[in-house]
């Protein structure tokens, strides 16, 4: 089979603090790593498939976003919703730029 388009839309805004089953802030799991992580499993597929495509959907938060490497999951400062949204956001921005430097040609 193959995979012509992977869409990655799912995600929350603003929720309340919380972890994913990994130990993850819930935002940046649901926005940005469940994304990162299904689109480098049909990797291949996608690249078997091809001309195929990902489209990553994110949003002008991102824009204000500033990605804490030390902290991402927020454990070291108090967490701040709006904030950990933008980041999530900006993750999905970065991502999607790195990608396509990676597939271009």
């Amino acid at each position: 089979k193959s995979v012509d388009i992977l869409i990655n839309n799912a995600g929350v805004m603003r929720c309340p603090e919380g972890k994913t089953e990994d130990g993850f802030d819930m935002q940046l799991g649901v926005n940005h790593l469940g994304h990162f992580l299904l689109t480098n499993l049909l990797l291949e597929k996608l690249r078997d498939s091809a001309p195929s495509r990902v489209i990553n959907l994110a949003s002008l938060a991102h824009i204000v976003g500033k990605i804490d490497f030390d902290d991402l999951n927020w454990e070291r400062k108090k967490f701040d919703t709006k904030q950990a949204y933008c980041q999530s956001k900006l993750a999905n921005v970065l991502f999607t730029r790195e990608l396509a430097k990676r597939l271009e040609g």
